[in-house]
């Protein structure tokens, strides 16, 4: 009998908020999957290890994913991460894949989803608490209200799509273009039109929380994420 892929959503830092189905999967599963060269520089394994014990006497698949934007790099790279898990599956052997926050939130996990699937075999998803909703909770600030509306822009997008969407905004990864964004958040609050909120690293150790925007340090890292409550003309 072919083996089941699951992919399982750790959180964004704090080992407390994994689910217990996630854990039950991690116990269950005779191999972890990682999108990493190695476990010491995976961040989701960090935070499972935590949340399970003896995780570390688990055999760990390492599938590196590369931290670029050129597609065709990143298609090789899952493709040939795909073909390495499909291989483990049709021996048989269950994995849990471990991916940040919620794997179908921009969760590089899905690429090896619907290639997995593809391939025949088996797989599915355990969800879980997305970064910014600890980020959120962190803040003690609604993501929506009534009839307000959410909007997530990833990455890059963020600057130029800002001034685009009403409500609340949502700007992951936010990490390298601190500089630009403060700079029209501190506008948009100037103008009685907006009030921006940062979490760096939102449930690890290095943790820091900003209730005031113009407090974000310009080299904020990867893992911050900027919630921006954003009001009509």
């Amino acid at each position: 009998m072919e083996g089941i892929l699951y992919g399982i959503g750790v959180g964004p830092g704090d080992p407390e908020l994994i689910t217990v189905k996630a854990v039950k999967r991690m116990q269950g599963c005779s191999l972890i999957g990682i999108p990493a060269k190695d476990p010491a520089s995976c961040t989701a394994y960090k935070i499972a290890k935590e949340a399970v014990a003896g995780l570390e006497k688990k055999p760990v698949v390492a599938v590196p994913v590369p931290m670029t934007s050129d597609t065709e790099k990143l298609s090789k790279a899952y493709d040939a991460g795909s073909e390495r898990l499909v291989k483990e599956l049709r021996e048989g052997r269950d994995i849990a894949f471990l991916n940040l926050g919620d794997p179908a939130v921009y969760g590089s996990y899905m690429e090896f989803h619907e290639r997995v699937i593809e391939a025949g075999c088996k797989a599915e998803i355990i969800s879980g608490v997305p970064s910014f909703c600890a980020a959120a909770a962190k803040l003690s600030v609604p993501l929506g209200s009534r009839q307000e509306q959410i909007h997530i822009l990833p990455g890059l997008y963020c600057t130029k799509k800002l001034e685009q969407y009403d409500g609340t905004q949502i700007l992951m990864k936010s990490g390298g273009q601190v500089r630009e964004l403060k700079e029209k958040l501190l506008k948009l609050e100037e103008g009685g039109k907006a009030k921006a909120y940062a979490v760096m690293n939102c449930g690890m150790e290095n943790e820091a929380v900003y209730q005031e925007i113009g407090e974000l340090p310009e080299d904020a890292g990867y893992f911050t994420t900027i919630i921006v409550k954003k009001w009509k003309a």
